[in-house]
């Protein structure tokens, strides 16, 4: 690939030359420059193709979990999944128990209860082809339904781009590949477009925690929010100075005052106003209100659980508008 390059600086160089006729050459750092733009381009295409070629192999990967044949009859342990299989307009025959509102017509299936405790015996009592469930919770599902002889997949459910790869996958295995691309290619240009709001703005320091009052933990990018944040370009601490890899680390105060957030969001599954009193009381307690610039900043905010209470493609968009606001206002 570099000789090409090279060979294409090159080629660019002597047509210059060709056009100036009687003119002196290029100088020897203007012939550099074009070199190293051709070599950073280059750089550029090669990492977009590692993406690439990362991303099919991960979709790959994923749909040896399913059978050639179209599955017609689907019980889902996972809101966000039966949320994909709502937009590419498939009904599964069982869903989750689950707080968050339903899509139309989907109060009238069948509910299997929790995600993290399914009743096993509906489950069997529905025969479904397959149950298809969040891979964060793969071990503790398969022990409770290895006995059952229920065929199962596992997709990833966490991060924004884990459904982004979850839903093409629903797109092939259900034979609505067409319908998945189409929405996808929305979604890329409705993101595109509150990136482009946010270009040039000088990136927040984030702290995300998720607690119900009693306790609390920090939410890494590799969370659903936390991946929303890293998408706005924001710097996450748990990732950036706590160096954690895992999703969701135990809060210490001490950790906090010395990465100093500029903006603090809690997610929570309770009451939020009270989540966020009981937080606020927290700090006050080991003495870093002052010392915090969020509180200074005032950028200490609950968010809207009914868009941020579980990873949703459908109102991602809409996350990233709403995180926008808050950290780049």
């Amino acid at each position: 690939m570099k000789k090409g390059l090279y060979g294409a600086a090159f080629l660019s160089a002597l047509l210059v030359l060709g056009g100036c006729g009687e003119d002196k050459a290029e100088p020897e750092t203007t012939k550099e420059k074009v070199v190293t733009n051709q070599e950073n381009d280059a750089t550029k295409s090669q990492s977009n193709e590692k993406v690439s070629s990362e991303h099919t192999e991960a979709v790959e990967k994923l749909l040896k979990q399913f059978p050639a044949e179209q599955p017609t009859s689907i019980v889902t342990t996972s809101v966000s999944i039966l949320e994909m299989m709502n937009i590419l307009d498939v009904k599964p025959v069982g869903i989750p128990t689950s707080t968050h509102k339903l899509p139309e017509g989907f109060d009238k299936i069948e509910q299997i209860g929790s995600t993290i405790e399914p009743d096993v015996e509906k489950i069997v009592s529905l025969k479904p082809d397959i149950l298809i469930g969040p891979e964060s919770i793969k071990d503790s599902l398969d022990k409770k339904i290895k006995n059952s002889k229920v065929a199962t997949a596992y997709i990833p459910t966490d991060s924004y781009e884990d459904l982004k790869i979850s839903f093409e996958v629903m797109g092939k295995v259900l034979h609505k590949e067409d319908a998945a691309k189409t929405y996808l290619s929305q979604l890329e240009e409705k993101e595109t477009a509150v990136l482009e709001a946010v270009k040039g703005k000088d990136a927040s320091k984030v702290m995300v925690l998720f607690g119900s009052g009693e306790s609390f933990m920090l939410m890494s990018e590799k969370t659903y929010v936390g991946s929303l944040v890293k998408k706005l370009g924001a710097t996450n601490i748990v990732n950036e100075a706590l160096k954690s890899t895992e999703a969701y680390v135990p809060m210490n105060m001490e950790d906090v005052v010395a990465s100093n957030p500029d903006a603090i969001l809690l997610v929570s599954h309770g009451d939020p106003t009270a989540a966020l009193e009981q937080f606020k009381a927290e700090v006050k307690k080991n003495g870093a209100w002052e010392k915090l610039q969020a509180f200074k900043e005032d950028r200490v905010q609950a968010l809207d659980y009914e868009v941020f209470g579980y990873a949703s493609i459908e109102k991602a968009t809409k996350g990233l508008e709403q995180l926008n606001e808050i950290l780049y206002k």
